[in-house]
């Protein structure tokens, strides 16, 4: 005889692996269904009241669960154990039912109904499970994607049958981060018994984009214009595979400034991820277009981010990334800075990112961990210490924060915060450092002209209503501290600070987008702008200007 999959201690009691009889489940079937397409939609539905005027009293010791059941023995056992009990009533036995209906409903199997049939209470009571299949599955809405494609994108969603929901939206979340496709699923009763249908309604944009983009982030020595053209591909070879590449350079100084970004996603959807690889170069520090240079040098990435299932309007995955960082020699003026040597850095980083979408907010945080691994030329403390004098090892670790919010207040006004953390308790070279100031830092200033082993930025703005169709005003207030590890008395002091106020005009409608930003510093730097003129001070200020065009 075989073991109960719940019991007693010292008792035994026979189970069955066969299924539920034919007409057990016809008289079944119309009253499951309906519970099982209300638990499609997270919703529950109490059973029927079986309490009699006077309540039996007997003794439960196990239970035979037929049918098919995804959950495994031990994770039965423990959902069913509570009811094993000497002084059982039909109260016990209903809510033993809906137990093992809520752990199959938590786990993703919404359209699994437990079923207490009519019995004879003996050693083990018997629980039935009713699995409903997917019939039909239609796909409405296509125009530049097909239905190979879209089908492609949630394997979970298969004829015959009974998908897991939390795996099903797992695949539907990565499918609608491509930006030329979003995806709905509803589901129906079928006409075929023990079935539902599932319709699946795609709203498409054009799979490739192309923009360019005119932006004064420069600097005096390598051209105050940065031209940044950009491109990509969501779908290509029709399986999702999304590419972007951008290239800047300046109009003023097209010789000295070249900057490469190219990266490359392929979705794993049944694998719940999402692979990527980057490869950026640079000559310049700067943003330009998706990607981002601290130090003239290339970079080789590769990643793999794992989705977790959604919770409502909250959705997170983890990532975990190695990325190769090349630091070239410093120059100035065109010439090689004396004893420098060429640094790498070969981090290997985990990251914890979420999104929340509220109806009047949206907002977001990840944490990164790093650490450094050794090997590759240049990735050695004699290398990091010619550039760096306080670096006391090549094996660094550094946490890493961001974090947005835009939220709605009344009349039509906005207001957004976004923040950038970093500590690190060994001394960094500067690639790896927090930098502040620039465009998409403390405004008012040129890009990343300080930086620091810690620090803390901050930023926050409120926009007006549109004063036309997609023109706002904006004001906003930026700050930043550093600290440093190991300071010295000439460029890495042990503590820093930046702040800056300011105005803005934004316009963004249809193809077109306009940014002019004026920020001016309210606390500069402490370091001294003897060495470097590129320090900021307080009184300075910058216009931050940004033209882009999309196609």
């Amino acid at each position: 005889m075989s073991k109960p999959i719940a019991q007693v201690p010292h008792t035994t009691a026979s189970i069955s692996r066969r299924t539920p009889e034919a007409s057990d489940k016809r008289a079944l079937r119309l009253g499951a269904l309906a519970v099982a397409l209300t638990l499609a939609h997270g919703h529950g539905l109490a059973q029927q009241d079986m309490t009699a005027p006077t309540k039996p009293v007997f003794t439960i010791r196990g239970f035979d669960v037929l049918g098919d059941n995804p959950l495994s023995e031990s994770d039965t056992v423990r959902v069913l154990a509570p009811f094993l009990r000497n002084d059982a009533t039909i109260d016990t036995l209903q809510k033993a039912t809906t137990a093992l209906e809520t752990a199959l409903k938590e786990r993703g199997f919404g359209l699994h109904r437990v079923v207490l049939p009519p019995q004879t209470v003996g050693n083990a009571v018997r629980l039935d499970i009713v699995k409903f299949t997917i019939g039909k599955v239609t796909v409405e809405g296509l125009q530049q994607y097909d239905q190979a494609n879209i089908r492609a994108s949630v394997p979970e969603l298969a004829e015959g049958q009974a998908p897991n929901f939390k795996t099903l939206a797992v695949q539907t979340a990565i499918a609608n981060e491509n930006q030329g496709k979003q995806i709905q699923i509803a589901l129906k009763e079928s006409e075929v018994a023990d079935q539902i249908d599932a319709r699946i309604v795609v709203k498409e944009s054009q799979p490739w984009t192309f923009a360019t983009s005119l932006a004064n982030t420069g600097a005096r020595a390598t051209g105050r214009d940065r031209l940044t053209i950009s491109g990509g591909h969501s779908n290509l070879f029709n399986l999702d595979h999304q590419f972007v590449g951008a290239y800047t350079t300046s109009i003023e100084r097209t010789a000295d400034v070249h900057q490469l970004g190219l990266s490359y996603r392929i979705p794993v959807y049944r694998a719940g991820g999402v692979v990527g690889a980057s490869f950026t170069r640079s000559s310049v520090v700067g943003n330009y277009g998706a990607f981002t240079s601290t130090g003239a040098g290339q970079t080789v990435g590769l990643n793999y981010s794992h989705y977790l299932p959604p919770d409502g309007g909250y959705r997170s995955y983890v990532t975990l990334a190695l990325d190769d960082k090349r630091y070239d020699i410093t120059e100035i003026s065109g010439v090689a800075v004396p004893g420098r040597q060429v640094r790498r850095s070969r981090p290997l980083t985990l990251t914890y990112a979420a999104r929340v979408e509220r109806n009047t907010a949206i907002w977001g945080y990840n944490v990164d961990l790093s650490h450094n691994l050794s090997g590759g030329s240049g990735n050695s403390l004699a290398a990091y210490q010619s550039e760096d004098p306080r670096i006391t090892t090549a094996r660094f670790t550094a946490l890493r924060a961001n974090a947005n919010y835009l939220g709605s207040v009344a009349d039509g006004w906005l207001w957004s915060a976004r923040g950038q953390f970093q500590y690190s308790a060994d001394a960094l070279i500067a690639g790896e450092q927090l930098g502040l100031g620039g465009a998409s830092s403390v405004r008012g200033t040129s890009e990343r002209p300080i930086s620091g082993d810690r620090g803390l930025f901050v930023s926050m703005e409120i926009n007006t209503p549109e004063l036309q169709p997609g023109l706002r005003l904006v004001g906003f207030v930026d700050a930043g501290w550093l600290r440093n590890n190991n300071p010295n008395a000439t460029n890495k002091p042990a503590s820093d600070r930046l702040a800056s106020v300011g105005l803005g005009l934004r316009y963004n409608r249809g193809a077109l987008g306009l940014s002019a930003e004026w920020g001016r510093i309210v606390t500069g730097s402490v370091l001294s702008g003897a060495a470097n003129p590129a320090i900021p001070r307080a009184g300075d200020n910058k216009l931050h200007l940004n033209l882009t065009a999309r196609f």
